[in-house]
């Protein structure tokens, strides 16, 4: 079903180091998310931390244009391997800190350092799979990540319940495992990873030129706004519902990690391939269609878990979010690459991607905060609302991409009928049948 054995030798080699390097990412993912959780239960911290570290990695992407900028001048894999070694570094430090506000800090300059990574990586996608697999290998490639991210946070979690102390060992041993993936993203044979490439073809990622992309590219456009409306109930809501989980129901760590980390998480994973497969053979649209629809039953059920404190509810949300969370993670990945066409701009659509993404994490959760003061439980009925909004823009969206996705698809099936895989997929991956937008 997944048909990697039509590809290239040289692309399946790279999605087996990249797989390893997948792993190593899974644990300090794992312990970043559970960062949320642990400055409440081990220090303890409000919900003035959490939303902090809820808002820090969307808040540190608004600096992914100068990411894209450094892209420029410097090999993307080099600036994994760079993010990627100096993001450790805070989680070394954890075992030396006693205080939550220290504890926040230093995981919110995590994310700062992870930065050029989190841009690299799937700029690299565009460059190393074909269009025509790309959203199968990113589903798989995730459900490895998360098959490690699950374990680890659930054995943190069942560690820290034991002893609330033992974060200063937890964190800086994750950080020591986090970097032996590193070894084998180095690696992996990127071909056309050339930054003179990049600065020759594609616009430097000014506020001039991305305004400029904005007002082009209306696909793309519409593209992002599916994925603000839905991404701001999220991070307006999450917060919230991680503390009134603790307040309502007086749940442990363990019970919270799984019902708000796990759980979604494990989902998603498992159904991340199968939504790829999709996503492949129809659109990245897709995903955002049916991730925002599910959203509004998600969230509906969430508001009416603390409203009426049915816990129950609680888990049916999470389990909706779940199952639709691959759909949404790999659209947004692949749609990226998707409406950017050409490698060479693939950087500069995921840093536009990415700079809305830190515009939600920098004011949204605060508005969240606010709301919830004046709205109580009520605020679970704001990302109810968005949802249902994202879906119209996509259902929108789905019809006025319709050229684009047949004009994807007919090439997808020239490359099986007329060339040998190693040519015709090399010519899907890299966009060069296409001119830039």
């Amino acid at each position: 079903m997944l048909g990697l054995d039509e590809l290239p030798l040289v692309v399946r080699r790279n999605f087996a180091k990249e797989a390893v390097y997948s792993i190593s990412a899974g644990v300090i993912s794992g312990l970043a998310l559970l960062s949320q959780l642990t400055v409440v239960h081990s220090f303890p911290g409000n919900a003035a931390h959490v939303t902090i570290l809820v808002a820090a990695l969307p808040a540190c992407s608004i600096l992914q244009p100068l990411w894209a900028a450094w892209a420029r001048h410097i090999r993307l894999q080099t600036m994994v391997i760079l993010s990627g070694t100096l993001r450790v570094v805070p989680l070394l430090v954890v075992g030396w800190i006693r205080s939550a506000d220290l504890f926040t800090a230093l995981l919110a300059l995590y994310y700062l350092l992870a930065g050029p990574l989190t841009l690299a990586v799937p700029s690299l996608y565009k460059y190393t799979y074909p269009d025509t697999h790309r959203g199968r290998i990113i589903g798989i490639l995730r459900l490895v990540q998360s098959t490690v991210t699950v374990p680890v946070m659930l054995g943190a979690a069942a560690l820290l319940d034991c002893d609330a102390e033992l974060y200063r060992i937890i964190y800086p041993v994750g950080g020591v495992l986090g970097l032996l993936g590193l070894f084998f993203y180095h690696r992996m044979e990127i071909p056309g990873d050339v930054p003179q490439e990049r600065a020759a073809k594609c616009e430097l990622p000014t506020p001039r030129e991305i305004w400029g992309v904005l007002r082009r590219d209306e696909l793309f456009r519409m593209f992002q706004a599916t994925i603000f409306l839905t991404g701001a109930g999220f991070l307006m809501s999450r917060p919230i519902w991680i503390y009134l989980l603790d307040r309502v129901f007086n749940l442990s760590q363990l019970q919270m990690t799984f019902l708000v980390q796990v759980l979604p998480i494990l989902l998603g994973a498992l159904t991340s391939p199968g939504w790829g497969v999709l996503i492949d053979r129809t659109s990245p649209v897709t995903g955002r269609i049916i991730f925002a629809w599910m959203g509004v039953f998600a969230y509906a059920a969430l508001f009416l878990s603390f409203w009426q404190g049915w816990l129950l509810l609680a888990w049916i949300g999470a389990i909706l979010r779940g199952v639709v969370l691959g759909a949404s993670e790999v659209a947004q990945t692949t749609g990226n690459l998707y409406f950017a066409l050409r490698k060479e701009r693939a950087a500069l659509y995921e840093s536009i991607s990415s700079l809305f993404q830190g515009t939600r994490g920098l004011f949204l959760p605060l508005c969240g905060l606010v709301l919830y003061e004046g709205i109580g439980t009520y605020i679970f009925l704001v990302p109810t609302l968005l949802n249902l909004w994202s879906f119209h823009l996509a259902w929108k969206l789905w019809k006025l991409e319709k050229p684009l996705r047949e004009q994807l698809k007919n090439l997808g099936q020239a490359v099986k009928q007329n060339t040998e895989p190693s040519e015709g997929l090399g010519q899907v991956a890299y966009g060069e049948n296409f001119a830039p937008s």
